[in-house]
């Protein structure tokens, strides 16, 4: 039976039954998002190209979204379990979602694994095997493992495995320490080596499993052939991998109980970061960026979900769930171009509530490393700790970082909260915003010339700070708590130049470098200075939040956020250089909110930009999807004290804004109510708020098309 509903968009509304509506799904996301590349190595299940191949080949429709459950927060691997046997149901209906939604189905084991050696010798003081395995119908299955000893004879031992493409290096360590290291030749080609996977689609045409899971299903017929090995320690293998390889090894050890450890390595997106804080605000690879540039990873359904990641039944924190009770060590870069901490930390605070039910707690690590994407020999020597620790090989205790500790709860506890002011508006938004304390006026200087005494850090080199901009000159500016932003100025610039404040989005470890140079560029090329800083606990700033709510229990990081922006302000307006008259704020996401509460409070803002910046909150709830007042209170804790009153809203809060506001709030965002969001307006405006408001067609997301629209709209605000 067909369900009707009314859908409402643009002030157009349609009757629409399942189909259609997703017919429309469909259509928004071919419209929407970018055409995805045409894949010459990894081929997407079935043996397409591109998600467009398969969807033209298969004709399947998006699901009905409007009939799925929004799950705005990471969905509960433990919910309805209360024994062993309602968490080995809840496994099998993990597992099933996940090969619906996200790699595709995997054929059973074969069964008939054989190995057959094609080459021994000595090498230094190893062994090393050459072997082809054979397995499948007709045993027509071929792939290529290596196997490196530490010695002619003995064991058993334990093993190292990984399909890594530089090979021998990440097992060097693992056979000095006594494993044997196993290499399987089932990865992207890309790296030289073939991957051997690549004939399972033709092997076993019944089965859609995409290119990560091939290789994952490679991986466990090499623990098939381990099992006969007399020198194999069975309860210890161990299996590791970097970055691409890490989510194919996550996959592998999720669905393979004989696998007693996984080291997932700077997998990220698809691997140890959940789909939910993978989106464009957070700045890293999004659903939509990995299926588009890597179509052949994952299976072409999980495309659907982009934009609407809360939709998806499950999420990368179940299928780390399923490792439990053997060996999962979560790592990454707190600072890696593609990576999120703060998605990674969400995911193991829910993963770890599965170890506590399994009773293994201590078989459970989290690793949080500095640096960028690569690994050095150090990491892997950790590793290696971590195999040792949970193999009951050392006493060594697992590692376990915390770069984002907030609990509301705990917050709540210590905190000094006084009553709410009953009617000033900008007092209820100081209210919530917290107790801001005395602060010590910077030393501003009058001229962009010159040199200041502050500077951002040993991360600011990292990330290769001050940008380079073809026609811009850049300048270090000190200001507010000892704190040191860029100030980038066109070079041909005359005369009193009016700047734009860049407000960044939730870029945990990147601050304003992800995405801030075509931002730069852009302003700089309409003749504006542009003035960019790093907000507290992002960037070159991450580690400052770890500890702000012991230091300060009864401010907030918002506040902080914003007074750090009025202390820009400050700065900008004593350069001389620079026209007092004409500072504007602009921000995406986390950056549109600062500008909007910032501009609430401070009148010299002449102008405000804030794209896909807020949900009303009053009337937000959980079962909405958008995250609502938990965003702020106990997700992110920028805000805790809206946890225990909702002081303020943002209609009050637009009403505050003395200067014009250009809000850009897409129909599709998927943490924001679109009615709600032009409700707001509409009561802003008729308290006098001058206030333009764009509604495109559009998911979450700050594109270089809508950069462009919205900052010509500087040029109108007067």
């Amino acid at each position: 039976m067909r369900i009707a509903l009314l859908f409402v968009v643009a002030g157009i509304s349609l009757a629409e039954d399942a189909e259609t509506r997703r017919q429309r799904y469909l259509n928004e996301i071919l419209t929407i998002l970018p055409p995805s590349y045409r894949n010459d190595t990894t081929r997407v299940s079935g043996g397409d190209r591109s998600f467009e191949d398969w969807q033209k080949r298969t004709g399947e429709l998006p699901p009905d979204f409007e009939a799925m459950t929004s799950q705005a927060f990471l969905p509960d691997p433990l919910d309805g379990v209360k024994t062993k046997a309602d968490w080995q149901a809840r496994r099998k209906w993990i597992r099933e979602q996940y090969e619906q939604w996200i790699i595709g189905k995997m054929p059973p084991p074969p069964g008939n694994t054989r190995g057959i050696v094609i080459d021994t010798r000595q090498e230094g003081t190893v062994e090393v095997r050459d072997i082809r395995l054979e397995f499948g119908p007709g045993h027509k299955g071929r792939l290529t493992i290596q196997l490196v000893l530490p010695r002619k004879g003995g064991g058993p031992y334990p093993v190292f495995l990984t399909n890594h493409p530089r090979r021998r290096p990440w097992i060097a360590p693992a056979v000095r320490r006594g494993y044997i290291g196993a290499i399987f030749n089932a990865t992207d080609p890309i790296y030289g080596a073939p991957d051997d996977s690549d004939s399972l689609i033709e092997l076993y045409p019944d089965y859609d499993f995409s290119g990560l899971a091939r290789w994952a299903w490679a991986g466990m017929r090499v623990v098939d052939y381990l099992h006969t090995l007399p020198e194999v320690d069975k309860a210890r293998i161990g299996i590791a991998g970097h970055s691409r390889n890490g989510k194919m090894a996550l996959i592998a050890a999720a669905l393979d109980d004989r696998i007693g450890a996984v080291v997932a390595s700077s997998g990220n997106t698809g691997e140890c970061d959940p789909w939910r804080y993978t989106t464009d605000p957070f700045a890293n690879e999004t659903i939509e960026q990995i299926t588009g540039r890597f179509p052949g990873w994952f299976h072409p359904r999980l495309r659907f979900f982009a934009g609407r990641e809360h939709k998806l039944p499950v999420d990368q924190n179940m299928l780390l769930s399923m490792v439990a009770p053997r060996g999962l060590l979560m790592t990454s870069a707190y600072s890696e171009t593609q990576g999120n901490s703060f998605g990674t930390e969400q995911a193991y605070r829910s993963v770890e509530k599965v170890y506590r039910f399994t009773n293994a707690p201590d078989k459970l690590g989290l690793s949080l490393r500095p640096g960028e994407h690569p690994t050095t020999a150090e990491d892997i020597e950790l590793y290696v700790d971590f195999f040792d620790s949970v193999f009951g090989r050392s006493k060594r205790p697992v590692t376990r970082t915390n770069m984002h500790p907030f609990q509301w709860e705990k917050w709540h506890k210590q905190a000094t909260i006084p009553p709410v002011p009953s009617t000033d508006v900008r007092e209820r938004i100081r209210w919530a915003l917290g107790d801001e304390p005395s602060a010590v006026p910077f030393p501003a200087r009058d001229t962009v010339a010159g040199r200041t005494m502050t500077n951002a850090g040993w991360l600011a080199m990292l990330y290769e700070r001050p940008l380079k901009v073809d026609g811009v000159t850049s300048h270090a500016i000190g200001f507010g708590d000892d704190l040191t932003g860029d100030l980038y100025v066109p070079a041909k610039a005359q005369g009193k130049i009016p700047v734009v404040i860049w407000l960044h989005s939730y870029a945990y470890p990147t601050g304003y470098s992800r995405y801030g140079r075509s931002t730069i560029a852009d302003l700089t090329s309409r003749g504006y200075a542009v003035f960019a800083f790093d907000q507290i606990g992002f960037g070159t700033r991450i580690h400052q939040a770890t500890r702000f709510y012991e230091r300060y229990p009864n401010w907030s990081l918002m506040g902080k956020m914003v007074a750090d922006t009025r202390a820009a302000i400050d700065a900008l307006t004593a350069l001389k250089e620079m026209d007092a008259r004409r500072v504007y704020l602009a921000g995406y996401s986390l950056g549109g909110k600062i500008a909007l509460f910032t501009s609430a409070l401070d009148d010299r803002v002449a102008g405000v930009i804030a794209a896909s910046a807020f949900t009303p909150l009053r009337a937000s709830k959980d079962s909405d999807g958008t995250e609502g007042v938990r965003h702020y209170s106990h997700l992110h804790g920028l805000m805790p004290r809206l946890g225990v009153n909702v002081s303020i809203d943002y209609d009050e809060v637009l009403e505050a804004i003395k200067a014009p506001v250009l809000l850009r709030a897409p129909v599709l965002d998927r943490y924001a109510s679109a009615p709600g969001v032009r409700t707001a307006v509409e009561n802003a405006r008729k308290a006098g708020a001058r206030i333009e408001l764009r509604e495109p067609l559009d998911f979450n997301r700050f594109t270089p098309a809508a950069q462009k629209e919205l900052f010509a709209w500087l040029e109108t605000a007067r």
